[in-house]
């Protein structure tokens, strides 16, 4: 699932994954203090990427979380994440490893996306598009559906070919919104990805996990 197809499904999917619901293809629950390094599929970059792996370290653990947020239990990850035309799982992929935070079983919810490419080139030139993107990308059409799409501007910059976006649609007079930010270090990829049936996380909460990731 990618793109507006995702987003598109966000109240759906935020309310079936959350804690104390009925997960929609859901994971083994991850250990409280062991980041899960499992996710609904795995990523299409490699032919044999490692779940887990060397993208693990880069996994929040829970005592890195910001105040109130924690490990979120059931499905670990919505698919290959997309936004503004570009992939931001990079190319010939080794490793990569998923985990949910959030609130509480009604959200917000954060996911963490880490991946590590077997060529760090191809990963620079791959980002370096979602930079481009993310700067400029007002809106973004996808299976039919316009989103709205605009800069986020108050997160620190981190790593190289940083990008942050808010994107946005309003379905049956609901709206339904994600930020997305993704960033390169070396061969790692970070992505993040905040959603919720009503409120996403805040940009201070978000920024904290930003720099927590980064420093690790």
């Amino acid at each position: 699932m990618k793109g507006a197809a995702v987003l598109l499904a966000v109240l759906l999917a935020a309310t079936a994954c959350g804690d104390g619901e009925s997960p929609v293809a859901a994971e083994p629950t991850p250990s409280p203090s062991t980041p899960s390094s499992s996710s609904s599929a795995a990523p299409s970059g490699s032919a044999t990427p490692v779940r887990g792996g060397q993208a693990a370290a880069a996994i929040l653990a829970e005592a890195d979380l910001p105040a109130g947020w924690r490990y979120a239990t059931g499905q670990q990850s919505l698919g290959v994440p997309e936004m503004c035309g570009v992939v931001l799982e990079p190319p010939a992929l080794e490793s990569f490893a998923t985990q949910r935070f959030t609130v509480d079983f009604a959200g917000p919810f954060v996911i963490q996306h880490s991946f590590v490419s077997a060529d760090e080139a191809a990963a620079a030139e791959r980002m370096a598009q979602w930079a481009a993107a993310a700067a400029t990308c007002t809106s973004w059409t996808t299976d039919g559906t316009e989103l709205t799409v605009s800069a986020i501007s108050d997160l620190p910059s981190v790593g190289t070919e940083f990008g942050a976006v808010h994107a946005e649609v309003t379905v049956d007079g609901v709206l339904q919104q994600r930020d997305y930010v993704a960033w390169r270090q070396g061969d790692r990829v970070s992505v993040l990805i905040s959603y919720g049936p009503a409120d996403l996380a805040s940009h201070a909460d978000l920024g904290a996990m930003v720099s927590a990731i980064a420093a690790r």
